[in-house]
């Protein structure tokens, strides 16, 4: 068995159909992504409705997360109202077209801190949304630091910035040697984006620097879908790490499933 931190969810998704290919693929957990409906405050609260309503067939292992776009003027409404109203257990951002230490921001980051909720980023190159790759490399997300009760993770390994991400979890792990912060804010989502001829070098040197308790593993498969996509990266992962690099199955584990749990208990 194994859990996947990043699974993207279109509006016609159904939370049944989500956990029969689950099963057939020895998935336990999933975490889902709401559709990216962000041209209104309307819009977006119809998105965190419709990926309450797929998670709500199963909550423990359907994992809904809010895809949040700070820059509506209702951003902080909708923190609420994907938490307290729908019970959602994250939140999602891509920053497009802005940067993520923007001040403008950070009463968003306030009530998500608030509520004790992780966040997931993509970090790194964005096929798609223009030019946004610029807003998304991995140092930008040194801001969360003023949050110190927010869990995040970077997706993508931030490729092609990889070492630049595992940098950034340096970073933050000297933030509570130092006393700076009382918890690991960082995790590393290695959901692909590295081709598969840099992967082994990126999880090498995370799992060496970092180590294995601050990786998880994330897909960017899709719902409605058969999960192949993830069950196929888990297996190569699995590849990678215990026998091309000679990391322990203990390590893998907490990648494949240990962690996923960890990244969403709330800070203490």
């Amino acid at each position: 068995m194994y859990s996947d931190c990043h699974i993207h969810c279109s509006p016609d998704a159904n939370g049944a159909d989500v956990l029969k290919a689950m099963d057939a693929r020895e998935m336990d957990r999933a975490l889902l992504i709401a559709p990216h409906m962000a041209d209104s405050n309307e819009d977006a609260m119809r998105s965190i409705d419709i990926i309450a309503e797929i998670c709500s067939a199963d909550p423990e292992r359907l994992v809904g997360f809010a895809w949040i776009e700070p820059t509506l003027s209702g951003a902080v409404e909708q923190v609420e109202h994907a938490v307290n109203d729908k019970g959602l257990k994250g939140i999602k951002m891509i920053p497009d077209h802005w940067y993520p230490y923007e001040e403008r921001f950070f009463p968003v980051y306030e009530k998500i801190q608030e509520l004790r909720k992780p966040m997931l980023f993509h970090s790194g190159i964005l096929f798609g949304n223009m030019d946004s790759s610029r807003f998304c490399r991995p140092v930008f997300y040194e801001v969360m630091l003023h949050f110190p009760k927010i869990k995040f993770a970077l997706a993508h390994i931030s490729w092609p910035w990889t070492d630049e991400c595992i940098a950034v979890a340096g970073r933050m792990r000297a933030a509570v040697r130092r006393g700076d912060v009382g918890q690991m804010q960082m995790y590393i989502d290695i959901t692909r984006g590295t081709p598969e001829f840099y992967r082994a070098d990126a999880l090498d040197k995370a799992l060496k620097y970092i180590g294995a308790d601050w990786i998880i593993y994330g897909s960017d498969d899709r719902a409605p879908g058969d999960l192949s996509h993830s069950h196929r990266g888990i297996q190569v992962d699995r590849e990678f790490i215990c026998r091309q690099l000679g990391h322990s199955s203990e390590d893998f584990e907490k990648i494949a499933n240990g962690n996923f749990g960890k990244f969403l208990a709330p800070m203490d």
